[in-house]
């Protein structure tokens, strides 16, 4: 009977090495009623990041924001979130990572990814899924629940 190291025909010492990348992953939800003035999708994450990091929060499809080389891209982001977003000052110093989304709408609502990359390699992943509860749900539960109550 063979062991591992002994039938992939690696040493221990190469099979470490080759595996050395870490990639901390969170998720989290959030809500906010629809008509909000904003609404925080929260990351934090440990401080000093390197300088030549770069940071996307993406949808399922889309990119939200992107920072890199020290300032926001704009002419990345998704023309939906155009003047939506903003990402705090100094966000690699600090670690905090939050991502502000203006004026929330059901459509909205679903996964978000920040992604942290450094060169090639993913060091940093965040997902939050943002909940939008929609105001006709609610007034009609309101209505409802009056007029049962008024009868």
């Amino acid at each position: 009977v063979k062991t591992f190291f002994e039938s992939t025909q690696m040493s221990p010492s190469k099979l470490m090495l080759s595996y050395v990348v870490f990639v901390v992953l969170s998720v989290c939800q959030v809500e906010v009623e629809d008509g909000a003035e904003s609404i925080q999708l929260p990351f934090s994450t440990s401080k000093n990041l390197p300088e030549d990091s770069k940071v996307e929060w993406l949808d399922n499809y889309r990119k939200v924001h992107v920072y890199m080389n020290g300032s926001d891209q704009p002419e990345e982001q998704h023309q939906v979130y155009k003047d939506r977003t903003k990402v705090n000052e100094d966000l690699l110093r600090t670690g905090d990572l939050s991502l502000t989304l203006k004026q929330p709408r059901e459509a909205d609502s679903g996964g978000y990814r920040c992604l942290v990359w450094r060169k090639e390699t993913l060091i940093r992943k965040k997902i939050v899924v943002l909940k939008v509860k929609g105001l006709f749900v609610h007034s009609l539960f309101v209505c409802v629940c009056f007029c049962l109550c008024a009868c």
